[in-house]
């Protein structure tokens, strides 16, 4: 049994073995078209950017707040239908 076990895997080792190994001009191909090269943006774009991200940032913070004062209306109502029921 344990021989079996070992051939199996020698012989997928061999057959790893030889396949033929990836073209190594296309990885330098790939290195060659992803220069680190900082891209090209004019300055108005860049600003326009920058104030679209803060007016997003400033819109989902007052989403967050109302959603939290409506959350804790919710609750507070559901805590005090809850106790009445107790009583």
């Amino acid at each position: 049994m344990t021989l079996g076990i070992v051939a199996v895997v020698v012989l997928v080792l061999l057959a790893i073995a030889l396949l033929p190994s990836k073209p190594r001009q296309a990885i330098n191909q790939f290195a060659e078209r992803t220069d680190l090269q900082p891209p090209v943006i004019n300055l108005r774009r860049q600003q326009l950017d920058e104030e679209a991200a803060a007016l997003a940032g400033e819109y989902r913070r007052l989403a967050d707040d109302a959603w939290l004062a409506e959350l804790r209306k919710k609750a507070g109502e559901a805590f005090q239908g809850s106790s009445a029921g107790l009583r």
